[in-house]
C-alpha cells in the first residue's frame, strides 16, 4: 500500500470517528436534555411532621359543617359541583334543591381523611407541572380549551364559614402505589398554592353520588310486616275543554290481596274489573279452579318494598297537602299545573292527584298505609366519577338510567290493626228479697233470740223453719261473699278489657304518629325510581294471579290417531 492510500484510509477513518463522536455527543445532550425536563420526586424539603400537616386548622372532623366537591369530566368538558351543609339544625344538598341528606357519618368520614393529613415528599414547585400532576384547579375560568390534568376540588368550611381545608386532588402516583382498595398514593396541592405533593389518601370518601349521602330506606318498613297489597291499575288522560283541563280516568282492574301470618302465604280479597271504559262501575272476578294466587311475585313484591331507593329527586310545587290534595286556587296556577302534568300527575275536580300510570297501596300492622303513585318515564344522568376501586383517575363515562316519578304518601287504616278481644262482663247474682229478709231478721234476733231457739215470727216452710240466728247469719255471710267474688270477677275482666283497649289506643296513635312523621318527609318531593325498580313494585293481573301446577304423574293424554 503506498503513502496516498494509507493517508486516505486514514482520513475516511478520522471522518467516520468524528461523527461517531458527534452522535455519541449529541446522544449525551439529549439524554441530559430529557433528565432535566422530566418529572423528579424531590425529597421532602420540611422535617417535623407537625411542619407536613397540609391544614393545620382543620384538627377535629366534628368542626366540618359543610363539604364541597368540584369534579370535572373530561368528556363532557362540564364542571360538577356537589355540596352538603347544615341549614337550620338539618343537613340538606343544595345541588338537589335541599333535599334532606343523612351525611353525618359521611361528612365525618370524608373530613378525617383531610385531618392530620401529611405530605410524604414534594413532587414539585413549578405551576407549569400542574397540567402533568393532573392538579390545575376545577374552576371554568381557568380551564381552557383542550386542557387536561384538570383536578377534584375538595373544600371544607366550619360553621362560621371559614376555610377549613381546600385541596386539589390529582393522578395516582401509580408506581408507588400502597396497599390495595381505596388509599393510594395521589398526588395533591393546596388551592391557590403552587407546590405540588405526594400523600396517601383514600378518594373514595369524597363522593358525589347522590344515593350515597341520602337516607337509602325510602319507605322505612320492614317487609314482614306487610300485611296487605292493593294493586289499583288505570292510566289518566287529560283533554283541554272550554280552555280548562279535563282529566279522565280510565280503570283496568283492582287486585286487594292479604298475607296470611300462620300460613305463609297470600290470599286473594278481592279482583275487581272495568270493562267498561265509560264507567268507573267494577265487575267482580272470581279465580278459575287452575288458577292462584303466585305468592313468589308478591313475596318478591315485598321484599323489593323493603329495599326500594330512589336515584333522584325533584321539589313539587306549592299548594300540595301531604294527603296528595291540591288547594282549591292549585288548578288555576298554571306553572303548578304543568309541574305535575309533566311528571305524569293530574289533578281530579276534587282536588285528589292521581297518576298516569295507576298506583299501589301497602297495608302494614301498625295500621300505616303506603301509597304509591307512578307516573311518567324519565331519565336520569350520572355523570360518573373516578372508581378509586378500579385504579382509574379517569371519570367513569356517564351514564343514563331510565326512570320513573313516583309520589307517595302515608294514611292510617285502623282496619290494619289487630282488633282488640274484648271480654264479656259477667253477670252479678241477683240478691232475692228473701236473703234480705233472711239478713234483716239475723240483724233483730242476733242479740234477742227466741226461748226456744227460734227466730221469732218466722213464717217460712217447714224446710226452713226452726233456723236459729246463727244460721241466717251463715247464710247472709255467704251470699255476701258470693256476691263480692262476683263483683271482684267482674273487676278483673273490666280491668283486662281496658287494657287491651289501652294498648290498642297506643297502637292507634303511634299508627297516626307514624303516618304524619312519613308524610313529613315524604310531602314536599317527587321521587325518582329506576325502571327495574318500577317493575318490581307495579305489577298487574299477569304477575299475580297463575296457572295451578298440574299434580305430580298427571300427564296430558296422548291424542287419538286420526280415524279415516
Amino acid at each position: 500500500m503506498n503513502v496516498e492510500s494509507i493517508s486516505e484510509t486514514r482520513g475516511t477513518s478520522d471522518t467516520a470517528m468524528r461523527r461517531t463522536a458527534v452522535f455519541v455527543f449529541a446522544g449525551l445532550l439529549l439524554l441530559g436534555f430529557g433528565w432535566v425536563v422530566q418529572p423528579r420526586f424531590k425529597p421532602a424539603t420540611v422535617d417535623s411532621a407537625a411542619e407536613r400537616v397540609l391544614f393545620p386548622a382543620l384538627t377535629d372532623a366534628e368542626k366540618a359543617a359543610s363539604l364541597e366537591i368540584i369534579r370535572y369530566d373530561d368528556e363532557l368538558a362540564t364542571l360538577y359541583p356537589f355540596k352538603v351543609i347544615k341549614s337550620g339544625g338539618v343537613w340538606v344538598l343544595p345541588s338537589h334543591q335541599n333535599y334532606p341528606a343523612d351525611a353525618k357519618d359521611q361528612l365525618a368520614a370524608a373530613a378525617t381523611e383531610l385531618v392530620d393529613l401529611k405530605t410524604l415528599d414534594e413532587v414539585s414547585s413549578r405551576a407549569t407541572d400542574h397540567e402533568l400532576y393532573g392538579v390545575i384547579e376545577p374552576d371554568q375560568e381557568k380551564i381552557k380549551p383542550g386542557m387536561t390534568g384538570i383536578g377534584q376540588m375538595i373544600e371544607i368550611r366550619d360553621a362560621s364559614g371559614s376555610k377549613l381545608a381546600r385541596l386539589i386532588i390529582g393522578k395516582e402516583d401509580k408506581q408507588s402505589g400502597v396497599g390495595g382498595g381505596s388509599r393510594r398514593l395521589r398526588f395533591v396541592r393546596k388551592a391557590g398554592q403552587d407546590p405540588v405533593y405526594r400523600v396517601e389518601l383514600d378518594t373514595s370518601k369524597f363522593t358525589t353520588r347522590f344515593g350515597d349521602w341520602i337516607e337509602k330506606d325510602l319507605l322505612k318498613l320492614t317487609p314482614w310486616d306487610i300485611r296487605s297489597v292493593e294493586l289499583d291499575n288505570y292510566s289518566l288522560s287529560a283533554v283541554e275543554s272550554g280552555g280548562r283541563l279535563e282529566v279522565r280516568q280510565q280503570r283496568d282492574e283492582k287486585i286487594s290481596l292479604m298475607y296470611d301470618d300462620k300460613e305463609s302465604s297470600w290470599l286473594l280479597s278481592s279482583f275487581e274489573n272495568f270493562p267498561d271504559e265509560e264507567s268507573l262501575d267494577s265487575v267482580s272476578v272470581e279465580l278459575q279452579e287452575n288458577e292462584e294466587v303466585d305468592s313468589t311475585k308478591l313475596n318478591d313484591l315485598r321484599n323489593a318494598l323493603g329495599d326500594l331507593q330512589i336515584i333522584d329527586v325533584a321539589r313539587k310545587p306549592a299548594g300540595l297537602s301531604s294527603d296528595l290534595k291540591a288547594a282549591e286556587n292549585f288548578v288555576n296556577d298554571v306553572a303548578a299545573v304543568s309541574s305535575l302534568q309533566q311528571r305524569g300527575f293530574l289533578p281530579l275536580p276534587s282536588g285528589q292527584i292521581l297518576s298516569t300510570e295507576g298506583q299501589t297501596v301497602i297495608g302494614m300492622k301498625d295500621g300505616v298505609e303506603y301509597v304509591l303513585r307512578f307516573g311518567a318515564g324519565t331519565t336520569v344522568t350520572d355523570p360518573g366519577q373516578a372508581d378509586p376501586e378500579q385504579g382509574n383517575d379517569a371519570a367513569v363515562e356517564s351514564a343514563e338510567t331510565t326512570a320513573r316519578y313516583l309520589l307517595v304518601m302515608a294514611q292510617f287504616n285502623e282496619g290494619l290493626l289487630e282488633q282488640p278481644k274484648l271480654s264479656t262482663l259477667p253477670s252479678l247474682p241477683e240478691e232475692n228479697e228473701e236473703t234480705k229478709e233472711d239478713s234483716k231478721q239475723a240483724e233483730d234476733v242476733a242479740s234477742d233470740e227466741g226461748k226456744d231457739g227460734k227466730v221469732p215470727g218466722n213464717e217460712k216452710s217447714s224446710s226452713d223453719q226452726g233456723l236459729t240466728a246463727a244460721d241466717l247469719l251463715k247464710q247472709a255471710d255467704e251470699a255476701e261473699a258470693a256476691m263480692q267474688a262476683a263483683i271482684e270477677n267482674r273487676r278483673q275482666v273490666e280491668r283486662e278489657n281496658r287494657r287491651k283497649q289501652e294498648s290498642f289506643d297506643e297502637k292507634m296513635a303511634a299508627g297516626k304518629k307514624r303516618v304524619e312523621e312519613l308524610n313529613g318527609r315524604f310531602a314536599d318531593w317527587y321521587y325518582i325510581v329506576s325502571d327495574e325498580e318500577y317493575k318490581k313494585i307495579h305489577l298487574g293481573r299477569k304477575a299475580v294471579i297463575k296457572m295451578k301446577a298440574a299434580p305430580a304423574g298427571d300427564a296430558a293424554p296422548n291424542p287419538k290417531p286420526p280415524v279415516n
